[in-house]
């Protein structure tokens, strides 16, 4: 082995140090403009204009109407950990702007040629400067210029070749400073933009004025699909407020690409944040796809630390479990929101349905054995005895039966223990058309339509044909009652949970030291679940009962899974979600079947439960569960008034 002669300690030349500290902020192109954006974006500039060549290799411009650098503080701008945004301990505890370090244009100088000129309000002109990346600066130098700055960054790492050699291609590196000044855009509306590369104007949007042109904004920069399909979001408690815009469910992607998130106007990349926004959605979106949304938290400055990795990318919250847990809660109830509850739909069941029309649809599509506010009034033996498969239904294949035999483990009684298809059977004689129709026309007149409509026809015994104030309302009748029929399950198991259900043979559980230390700080919380655990070692466990509806599942696999979580977000929906899996296969198989046919009052009660049920505008895989086509697309299809 080669041994090192040991050298004397002696102080690094500042321009050395300089490049050293760039490793940290710049990285690339796109690091050279967030640093400059930020910038500008703190000195209250409402116009800025980038301008890159080559993907920012061989020219990064930034020209801002900002407020500008005094003379006598361009030299100091561009020297190491001078900086106007904090004076003391206080000010980088509560940190408000979004640069403040310091050592952004140190460094960014000290791997380019570069050169800034700033003109500041109480000066009659601009300051000019520059420098050739080894720490030695121009004089100072009246120049041309409107209010604000320019800075100019012309061949990057031209005196670090070995960082150079790891640049990608021009079109490659662009393309990262596009997607940064996108996400600026988004964070920034009120300032307008123009992003031009090789001479080529490639973004432009203007500042928001007003709900039009904020939209407009919205359709260039997220696309017009997502406007169209996103809901707003603005909830606000204590000290925290989310607001933004949230992709409906069966407005997602594959890849995790339309997903942006602001905390206190800045860029973040937090797996906390992230993570509360995924659990929220996953009830309603399908494995392998992923959300769309564009966020914005404002947190008091004191409770987040941004001076956590030099990109300032990172942040860190003096509370985390709190923030998770209000931006979880927050999306979860915007994507939950029922179909009559969205802005300008219906109205809501409980308040303004005609009380006639909602006792006999009621009937109609539950029977008897669900009174009109949906709970059941099933007895025990009647609900035991909907435990076996009804003979009429031939589409109940033996996975319904395996959850039949789940079913009977959970106490006497409980209402999973019933089958729906058999209780839609089983329901009494509907009211005649006529009257239903006299309801409907009486609800039109008296409440206004509601958002679904009224039904006028089914098609194959699969979908719904109704007519609302738009136009058309196709249904997916099995999708659609899916849903309904989860729902209610989800509801039921939150009012009967938790059985716990013994182990005939108690299982061991191997794991490591930390995972052991989590379990035992979380121990109470397991308890509560249902799940009964002893220490058997240092380094394992003694599982010895489970919650009853996951007596089957894979246990050991689930506590690992839940652990993972708590270590990570300090808390846990893996029981919820395993329970919901079981409860969306009963639900598939107790909600009415294609080809069934189905009376006109019938579908109408499904469509008012459709509108007063959490999640309804798709089914427990993610797919719709209606459409809708307004009298204009209708009118264009046939090419009326053409």
């Amino acid at each position: 082995m080669n041994s090192v002669t040991r050298q004397s300690i002696e102080q690094l030349p500042s321009y050395l140090a300089d490049q050293i500290a760039a490793g940290e902020v710049v990285e690339r192109p796109a690091s050279v403009v967030k640093e400059l954006l930020e910038n500008a974006l703190d000195s209250d500039a409402t116009q800025i204009d980038i301008m890159i060549e080559e993907g920012g290799e061989k020219s990064i411009v930034v020209i801002d109407n900002g407020s500008g650098i005094p003379k006598q503080e361009l030299l100091l701008a561009v020297s190491r950990h001078a900086t106007s945004k904090i004076k003391t301990g206080e000010d980088l505890a509560a940190v408000a702007t979004l640069g403040f370090r310091g050592e952004a244009l140190a460094s960014i100088s000290s791997v380019s040629r570069f050169e800034m000129s700033s003109r500041h309000p109480s000066e009659k002109a601009a300051w000019q400067l520059n420098s050739e990346g080894e720490g030695r600066w121009s004089e100072l130098k009246p120049a041309a210029g409107t209010m604000g700055t320019r800075v100019s960054v012309i061949d990057l790492f031209f005196n670090t070749p070995a960082r150079k050699k790891f640049l990608r291609t021009a079109r490659a590196e662009f393309m990262q400073i596009d997607q940064l000044v996108k996400r600026v855009m988004l964070s920034r509306p009120e300032v307008s933009f123009k992003l031009i590369h090789n001479h080529k104007v490639t973004r432009h949007v203007l500042a928001v004025t007003d709900e039009l042109s904020l939209k407009k904004r919205l359709a260039q920069l997220m696309g017009a699909p997502f406007v169209q399909q996103s809901l707003e979001i603005s909830f606000e408690t204590q000290d925290i407020k989310i607001s933004g815009w949230l992709g409906q469910p069966t407005f997602n992607r594959s890849q995790a690409d339309m997903q942006y998130l602001f905390v206190n106007g800045r860029i973040v990349r937090d797996r906390l944040l992230s993570y509360a926004v995924k659990q929220a959605y996953a009830d309603v979106l399908y494995n392998g796809r992923h959300p769309a949304y564009l966020l914005f938290l404002e947190i008091p400055h004191e409770l987040v630390d941004v001076n956590v990795h030099p990109s300032k990318y990172e942040v860190r919250f003096a509370n985390g479990r709190w923030v998770y847990d209000f931006l979880r809660r927050s999306v979860r109830e915007s994507v939950a929101r029922p179909i009559a509850a969205e802005t300008g739909s219906g109205v809501q069941l409980d308040s303004s349905m005609n009380p006639v029309l909602e006792g006999r649809a009621r009937q109609a599509y539950f029977g008897t054995g669900f009174s009109p506010d949906g709970r059941s009034q099933i007895d025990v033996q009647t609900a035991m005895a909907f435990q076996q498969p009804y003979e009429a239904d031939q589409n109940l294949s033996q996975n319904s039966q395996q959850n039949a035999q789940h079913q009977a483990v959970l106490p006497s009684g409980n209402s999973f223990n019933r089958n729906l298809q058999d209780i839609i059977n089983q329901r009494r004689q509907p009211t005649r058309p006529g009257e239903v129709h006299e309801a409907s026309s009486e609800y039109d007149i008296n409440q206004g339509m509601p958002r679904l409509g009224f039904a006028k026809a089914q098609i194959h015994g699969v979908y719904i044909l109704s007519e609302n104030q738009h136009g058309l309302v196709l249904v997916d009748m099995h999708a659609a009652h899916e849903r309904v029929v989860y729902e209610r399950f989800k509801k039921q198991w939150a009012t009967d949970r938790l059985v716990s259900q013994p182990l005939l043979v108690p299982i061991a559980m191997a794991l490591d030291e930390s995972q052991v230390e989590v379990w035992q700080i979380n121990e109470a919380g397991f308890s509560k679940l249902g799940f009964e655990i002893e220490p058997l070692g240092p380094e394992q466990l003694k599982i010895t009962a489970v919650p009853a509806l996951l007596v089957k599942s894979d246990v050991v696999g689930l506590l690992n899974d839940m652990i993972a979580d708590l270590a990570i977000a300090g808390q846990t929906q893996q029981v919820e979600e395993r329970v919901n899996e079981m409860l969306s296969t009963m639900a598939c198989h107790g909600s009415v079947r294609a080809n069934r046919q189905l009376t006109i009052p019938e579908m109408n009660a499904l469509l008012r439960e459709m509108e007063v049920t959490e999640r309804s505008d798709q089914c427990n895989h993610g797919r719709p569960t209606w459409v809708q086509m307004s009298m204009g697309q209708l009118d264009n299809l046939f090419m009326r008034g053409q």
